[in-house]
């Protein structure tokens, strides 16, 4: 059989050509993707399409062939096409691609492109092109309204001036999978950069701790280092041009001594006012909104855990709620945090504070009856993670990285998500959906999931109440001063 080109691998060439080489020629060796996001992800997509294919558009029509997931190809040449709509009469056909998104993106236009090539290739006359997304101002009000939930967009003119570069490119892809490419960590994927799989198989011994890590780095420099055979953030010239916070992350590396600026970190806490609230939501994104009053792809809540601390010293007492999928969970949750912070908010600590001020801001105006209550939550709210992420606490084993996974296992190695039925936001996102939405799922696989996704949002908060512990024991620790020609740091003595 002849080995044709296909949309997806085209796809894949624009997106890195060495990976698309390995997906074709050593597809045993590419790994597969996640299988609970990947399912989760394909089921999502069939329910959009199922639903599309419900519009008055795609209905049958006098004069008009429908097709759905129709197969074009030529003799290099292979796309299946979502809708195709044929004119009778005069056999222009117009393409429909159907998208799990909320706007149409460049990508898209790619996937279309190649599409009306091979259509046209294989001797058809292509009149409009679309792509469905769906509609971002859409608001569930009751049922389900198709008509309002999906957007059309004409995107003709796009594509056909996408064509020549599209037929150019699927020529070098087809010419591309005769060689065999060169590895060089030099073609690193910009998406996934060392995590690119065909570098991954040609280099395996790399150091854990690279380049990449290096905070804000940007890509110029990144290169003239692999230029010199430089990954390893350990052989970082002295003399290579660095901000102060990159060069002080390369020496805590090289050095391995945890660097802490211990009066601004004090100066911080010292202007927190209790009392003090550790706060973490979970959320649910669907194309198509599953709940009253949610839009299209928005974060909806759906469980929080909260840890309070009412005085200093005081012991953390643990609030939560967890929905069990309710008609309305963002309102249950939303009037139970309202009560477990009370009349006096305090200081409301976050991890990643933009994620929970606009899940904020989302329920202030779903809600308008707590919408002062919500902005009063985000006037008082403080990322505790920025004194990581500004690099007041420099530790090599972090890898340079901020996030709440990273830091705790070094401040906290007793506290582990390893030993958790539900370990991370993902799996809790799509194990939440399956035990509400399922009927496959039994009762007592239902139960072992909600336990789960409790013990999950509680270490969140858990966590962040310990490395707020952590940083305020630094005062009573051997804090020794170093100073540098460029900015004085503390490190903190072993």
């Amino acid at each position: 059989m002849k080995e044709r080109l296909t949309k997806t691998a085209f796809l894949s060439y624009l997106r890195c050509p060495p990976e698309f080489w390995l997906y074709v020629r050593q597809p045993l060796l590419i790994s597969k993707p996640s299988t609970l996001e990947y399912e989760h992800l394909r089921q999502q997509g069939y329910a959009v399409q199922q639903l599309v294919k419900t519009l008055a558009k795609f209905q049958p029509q006098e004069g008009l062939s429908l097709s759905f997931e129709r197969p074009f190809q030529t003799f290099d040449l292979y796309a299946r096409c979502d809708i195709v709509v044929m004119d009778n009469e005069t056999g222009v056909i117009d393409l429909y691609e159907t998208k799990s998104a909320a706007s149409v993106k460049d990508e898209h236009i790619d996937d279309i492109s190649f599409q009306r090539l091979v259509c046209e290739q294989g001797g058809y006359t292509v009149g409009k092109c679309y792509v469905i997304t769906t509609n971002s101002d859409y608001v569930r009000r009751g049922n389900i309204e198709p008509e309002e939930l999906f957007a059309i967009t004409d995107v003709t003119e796009l594509v056909e001036q996408r064509l020549p570069s599209t037929a150019q490119q699927a020529k070098a892809a087809i010419a591309y999978l005769r060689t065999v490419p060169v590895p060089s960590l030099l073609d690193y994927c910009d998406r996934n950069r060392l995590n690119c799989q065909f570098i991954q198989l040609h280099f395996p011994d790399l150091p854990d701790y690279t380049i990449f890590d290096i905070a804000f780095l940007k890509n110029e420099k990144r290169r003239a280092l692999l230029a010199e055979g430089i990954v390893g953030i350990v052989d970082v010239p002295d003399d290579f041009p660095l901000s102060n916070k990159q060069r002080a992350q390369v020496e805590a590396a090289k050095s391995g001594t945890i660097v802490i600026d211990r009066e601004a970190i004090a100066e911080r806490i010292e202007g927190w006012q209790y009392p003090l609230h550790f706060l973490d939501y979970e959320t649910f994104a669907y194309a198509i909104p599953q709940f009253e009053g949610v839009r299209p792809f928005q974060q909806m809540c759906f469980q929080y855990s909260l840890h309070t601390i009412d005085s200093p010293g005081a012991e953390p007492r643990h609030a939560y709620f967890l929905s069990h999928g309710e008609d309305d969970p963002p309102r249950a949750m939303a009037e139970s945090l309202r009560k477990a912070m009370g009349e006096n908010i305090g200081t409301v600590l976050v991890w990643f504070e933009s994620f929970e001020k606009t899940r904020n801001s989302e329920m202030a105006v779903m809600f308008p009856d707590l919408a002062d209550f919500f902005e009063e939550v985000n006037e008082h709210t403080i990322d505790l993670m920025k004194v990581f992420s500004d690099k007041l606490y420099v530790h090599p084993e972090f890898k340079g990285r901020s996030s709440i996974k990273k830091v705790l296992p070094v401040l906290r190695p007793d506290l582990s998500y390893k030993q958790l039925g539900i370990g991370d936001g993902l799996t809790a996102t799509i194990s939440w959906f399956r035990a509400v939405k399922w009927t496959s799922i039994d009762d007592a696989g239902r139960q072992k999931i909600f336990n789960d996704l409790e013990k999950y949002c509680e270490l969140d908060t858990w966590a962040m109440v310990a490395i707020f512990e952590h940083l305020t024991a630094l005062s009573e620790r051997n804090i020794q001063m170093h100073t540098t020609a460029t900015e004085p740091f503390f490190l903190e003595s072993a």
